[in-house]
């Protein structure tokens, strides 16, 4: 019985020591394929519309001013009036203008009677022709002075240009102002209504004059107005870095205002070629870089760096980075990354 209790352990022992000498069974696991849907990156010459904003103005928008300082004795209009051509909107004081024609008057009148005596006695040998070219001058100088005391008088008033609207009053009655102080903003409504937008650099090469736009306000939610870039700017704005573009509104029976705010798509002439892909493809990045994943070998994965000119609702357009027709994850690309096998269904 011993015996065989120590045949049994010798047994036992063998088996233990061949089983540990026994590599273990390796299981292989088969990492699964990423199912995802994929797009061709297509290339189409197109032009892409300008997006910006701005405000409304007249063509024309002027300070009007006095051309000598003085007090304003009246203001015969307010903010918002409309104006007919040389309509009176403001006087200043004329006490002291009247004063100075008076003065300008009365000496071009002794001027005058001197210059002919000097002629009369010049006739006569008793004066020298000298004498006569000093009362010629002086005669000169007295009607000079009298025509810039008439122009000052006629511009102690202030009368509307052409038809137009105050758009706002800047000084009150009764207020002393300096020649040239502005006293109104006027908007003449007898030229185009204008909108002045500013543009990046990334979008001005792309517009030309006579591009057409369409121009939409607040205060006219349900309306779409029709204008053509008139002027573009050559100098960017030093604190913005834009450039201003004017478009010039096409006639209409709209009832505008000055100062409204526009919001502008502006659509080139000039064509360009472009590369585009569905906007779902971006895996990150801004309006001017991303990350893309490329299908290659029908079943591998490669990350793109690309440069994007524009994003819009359902498209990427890109500048660079990626090929046409190169085939591009759309969908499931949430679940890939750099070492990950894809299947692609239809």
């Amino acid at each position: 019985m011993k015996q065989f209790i120590k045949s049994l352990i010798s047994i036992m022992l063998i088996v233990s020591i061949v089983g540990a000498c026994k590599e273990p069974i390796k299981e292989e696991k088969i990492a699964e394929k990423v199912k995802v849907r994929t797009t061709k990156v297509v290339e189409k010459e197109m032009s892409i519309p300008v997006h910006c904003s701005g405000k409304l103005s007249s063509k024309e928008e002027s300070k009007l001013s006095f051309k000598t300082g003085g007090i304003i004795s009246g203001l015969f209009v307010d903010e918002g009036q409309t104006v007919k051509k040389r309509q009176i909107l403001a006087k200043l004081n004329l006490s002291e203008i009247q004063a100075q024609v008076n003065q300008a008057e009365l000496g071009f009148d002794k001027a005058k009677r001197d210059f002919q005596r000097a002629n009369n006695l010049y006739k006569d040998s008793v004066v020298t022709l000298e004498q006569l070219q000093d009362a010629t001058t002086a005669l000169n100088i007295a009607k000079s002075n009298m025509e810039i005391a008439e122009f000052n008088l006629q511009y102690s008033t202030i009368k509307a240009p052409v038809n137009g609207k105050i758009l706002k009053q800047l000084a009150e009655e009764n207020e002393i102002v300096s020649s040239g102080s502005p006293v109104f903003l006027f908007a003449s409504t007898d030229n185009d209504w204008v909108a002045r937008v500013n543009i990046t650099d990334k979008d001005i090469f792309s517009l030309k004059l006579n591009d057409k736009a369409e121009v939409k306000f607040d205060a006219y939610p349900n309306k779409t107005f029709t204008a053509t870039v008139a002027e573009i700017g050559n100098s960017a704005d030093p604190y913005t870095g834009t450039y201003e573009v004017e478009l010039t509104l096409k006639p209409t029976n709209t009832k505008f205002a000055s100062g409204l705010i526009a919001t502008v798509d502006i659509h080139p002439s000039k064509k360009e070629k472009f590369r585009i892909i569905s906007v779902n493809a971006l895996i990150e990045g801004n309006e001017t870089e991303g990350y893309i994943y490329q299908v290659i070998n029908k079943n591998q994965v490669k990350k793109l760096k690309i440069k994007i000119h524009k994003i819009s609702d359902k498209d990427l357009i890109i500048k660079s980075g990626v090929e046409t027709g190169a085939e591009i994850i759309i969908e499931g690309v949430s679940y890939v990354n750099g070492t990950s096998e894809v299947e692609v269904i239809k």
